[in-house]
């Protein structure tokens, strides 16, 4: 008997809560818990989708100039031996670049290249010829080297190189094979 008095269910008689009351009593903290990873998982998206995506225009505009890069070697590779022949080439860049010049390194050295492109005037000061250095195409800003083949100058102003504007990104040049080099001006203007 003694069993079965102290066992009976009124002396452990405990308050039953609903689970609408308990719900609200530990609603506090759930909620704060349930804010903090939604934040974090918030941050962490944001943190990592930003530099996907970065990263993701960063190899576009890579791709964009060795396109670029490619397409020009190739077309003055291809014209230099077709003696006579005339190619107007329109050629499209990154847009961060403002400015292309074109110098014939086999030419006597010439100053005013310094007010277009400083860069490109040091490595044409300093070199010797087309073969002693690794660079005839020079960009604004500075871009990795393109060297392509043997290049002489048409320029309205007589000079042994060319700068010329990057408009959007694109430009236009003509290109005229003379057996041994290729022959670069700025676009004729058809009237």
């Amino acid at each position: 008997m003694f069993f079965k008095n102290f066992f009976n269910k009124k002396r452990f008689n405990r308050k039953k809560f609903s689970k609408k009351e308990f719900n609200k009593k530990g609603l506090g903290v759930g909620e704060v818990f349930v804010f903090i990873v939604a934040a974090l998982t918030f941050a962490l998206i944001m943190i990592f989708g930003y530099k996907a995506i970065t990263d993701f225009l960063q190899s576009g505009e890579n791709v964009a100039f060795v396109q670029f890069k490619t397409n020009l070697e190739s077309s003055v590779k291809r014209i230099y031996t077709e003696y006579g022949s005339v190619r107007v080439e329109h050629f499209t860049l990154p847009a961060k670049y403002s400015q292309i010049c074109f110098v014939d390194l086999d030419a006597p050295y010439d100053s005013e290249l310094c007010k277009k492109d400083l860069g490109a005037c040091n490595i044409w000061e300093a070199s010797s010829g087309y073969d002693s250095v690794g660079e005839n195409v020079f960009l604004k800003p500075v871009a990795p080297k393109i060297k392509v083949h043997k290049l002489s100058i048409n320029s309205p102003d007589g000079k042994d190189f060319l700068c010329l504007p990057i408009k959007d990104g694109q430009f236009t040049i003509t290109l005229e094979g003379k057996g041994d080099r290729t022959e670069i001006s700025p676009k004729l203007v058809s009237s």
